[in-house]
């Protein structure tokens, strides 16, 4: 396990979130782990660059023992998947070329999470998605979800996509994302947990901008609810680390 691969269901689930917190969470157990996003779209121009918000936490999560530039190298200005945002820009990206560079970054750290964007059938070539990446890195999968209603359809078909291409879940994850509650939400997770066979399935709360902003304080949050679970402790209990950072 020299990688995790943390997708979701959707986009804007929480995914940078879960992969900020869980990456300094692991770096504060003693791992060296780093975090990449390595596609990022609709960033804004600073000074002059396409920066990468969601990077940026990755990095700061990493404690800048990886580069921005390693974090999110493929950015792109307009809106929407990738294979359409390259397009636009007069470019192409190839599942081949971030698998390259995910394993560059590998060689180098314990263990890195890779965080993908929006679901798992986006498009990053014209017929080839992050399913297709994330069955090529062979990585254990953590998938974060929505808290509300609609949510058990949208995991359960993500779970039966991962398990065709026999790919690892460590867990699921029902992110919190707004502040109100309906009344399904407290039912989620044991009704999608009754329809699974073996998966941990979380629950994370919802925080203001400002600790979402903070990859301590979510590490910390993480640490009082799932320090203990299963899939944190199989990966603090991986053997051969090299501990180079």
């Amino acid at each position: 396990m020299k990688g995790i691969f943390v997708t979701g269901t959707d986009t804007g689930v929480g995914k940078s979130l879960i992969t900020a917190g869980l990456t300094r969470l692991l770096r504060n157990k003693g791992m060296g782990c780093v975090a990449t996003k390595p596609v990022e779209t609709g960033c804004k121009i600073k000074q002059g660059e396409l920066f990468p918000e969601d990077g940026y936490l990755l990095w700061r999560a990493s404690e800048t023992m990886i580069s921005l530039d390693n974090v999110t190298p493929f950015r792109f200005s307009f809106p929407a998947a990738p294979y359409r945002s390259a397009a636009v820009q007069d470019s192409r990206l190839r599942v081949s070329d971030i698998v390259e560079h995910i394993k560059t970054v590998q060689d180098s750290h314990d263990l890195t999470i890779v965080e993908g964007a929006g679901g798992l059938f986006v498009p990053i070539e014209e017929k080839r998605t992050f399913l297709d990446l994330m069955a090529e890195l062979n990585f254990p999968v953590v998938l974060v979800a929505r808290t509300r209603l609609g949510t058990i359809n949208h995991t359960l078909l993500s779970l039966e996509a991962l398990e065709r291409r026999n790919l690892n879940i460590l867990a699921v994850i029902l992110s919190k994302s707004e502040i109100d509650e309906g009344p399904e939400e407290g039912f989620i997770a044991g009704d999608i947990k009754r329809l699974t066979d073996n998966i941990p399935i979380l629950r994370f709360p919802f925080l203001s901008q400002k600790m979402k902003d903070d990859p301590e304080e979510i590490a910390n949050i993480m640490d009082k609810l799932w320090g203990e679970e299963i899939f944190i402790q199989r990966i603090l209990n991986q053997p051969n680390q090299v501990k180079n950072d």
